[in-house]
């Protein structure tokens, strides 16, 4: 049997986390082939408290290094899985089958890593079976699929962007097509777009002043992807903890779940209106749904907050079509 591990990596959005991490852990508690772990970056006493609160697996760090450095906490952590998935935490989860459809996608193409792109930097789409992929040579890490073996080959994200405590996965991504593993950087399969919803969130770490260049890449990245890099050993600066909850089945979250089965379960009055409010905004224009769908989820979005940002860049999407 494969085994996979799930992980959301974040910082110092613990409020997000608390919205969307249980459908990741309900899926994992019924799936024995599927694991979990929420990976900090840094040192945040109040994820601490709420991971052992339910007993969620926790990696953390000393100090604030960005993702990438935080994803290969997590791969020397647990270098033994088959495949791993790491989701950003302002991602949330509406079809879970979308981890199998991944691992069915690399069985049927061989690519070790696909991660998700945006629709108006498509190069090119090819048909695989039930799969329509979207290759592009620009995309976001919010949602990422690795194999183990794929990770061997082009190692761990570079520990260069430490300093910037952001950026780099662009240039990791691009080693698997520098190594000839895969025909392009961005691979994703356009019928998992509608399993996620991406949620717009102020960005944790921000830069003013940094030279960018035409895909607002920093220019250190620039120049490793030029360089077309191949490969960085797996490292960590700053150290890290683990703490020691089982990665598996999780009865405290079962048996919280059972007793608030409600959508973001830990959310109560006007955050609690604003989040349903953003998920039926969110839900609009999905590729299955019919014209009256997507009025009837407009007015659900906008009874619990009238015309909240997610509705109103939705409503703005509509009228530009």
């Amino acid at each position: 049997m494969n085994r996979s591990l799930i992980t959301i990596t974040s910082c110092n959005r613990l409020q997000e986390v608390k919205k969307f991490i249980w459908d990741y852990l309900k899926f994992v508690n019924s799936n024995n082939e599927f694991h979990f772990v929420l990976s900090l970056d840094g040192n945040n006493q109040t994820y601490i408290v709420f991971c052992e609160t339910y007993d969620i697996p926790l990696i953390y760090s000393e100090e604030r290094e960005g993702v990438g450095l935080s994803k290969n906490r997590v791969l020397t952590q647990f270098p033994d899985y088959d495949y791993y998935f790491f989701i950003e935490d302002d991602v949330e989860l509406i079809n879970e089958s979308i981890f199998n459809h991944c691992i069915g996608i690399y069985n049927k193409t061989g690519y070790p890593h696909l991660c998700g792109n945006y629709d108006h930097a498509i190069e090119n789409t090819k048909a695989y079976g039930e799969y329509t992929l979207d290759k592009s040579y620009s995309g976001g890490g919010y949602f990422s699929f690795f194999t183990n073996e794929g990770l061997k080959n082009v190692g761990g994200w570079n520990t260069l962007f430490a300093k910037y405590k952001r950026f780099g996965h662009t240039e990791h991504t691009y080693r698997f097509y520098h190594s000839k593993l895969q025909p392009s950087p961005f691979i994703f399969s356009r019928e998992l777009n509608d399993m996620i919803m991406i949620h717009d969130v102020v960005s944790v770490t921000k830069h003013s002043g940094l030279q960018m260049d035409n895909m607002q890449l920093v220019i250190d990245e620039r120049k490793l992807i030029d360089q077309k890099t191949t490969y960085f050993p797996l490292s960590t600066l700053s150290p890290f903890h683990f703490n020691d909850k089982q990665l598996g089945h999780n009865k405290k979250v079962k048996r919280f779940l059972e007793k608030n089965p409600q959508k973001y379960p830990l959310t109560t009055g006007k955050p609690r209106k604003k989040a349903m409010g953003e998920y039926y905004a969110l839900m609009i224009n999905n590729k299955s749904n019919s014209h009256l769908k997507n009025l009837f989820l407009a007015i659900k979005s906008m009874y619990f907050a009238p015309m909240n940002n997610e509705l109103k860049h939705k409503i703005k999407y509509y009228f530009k079509k």
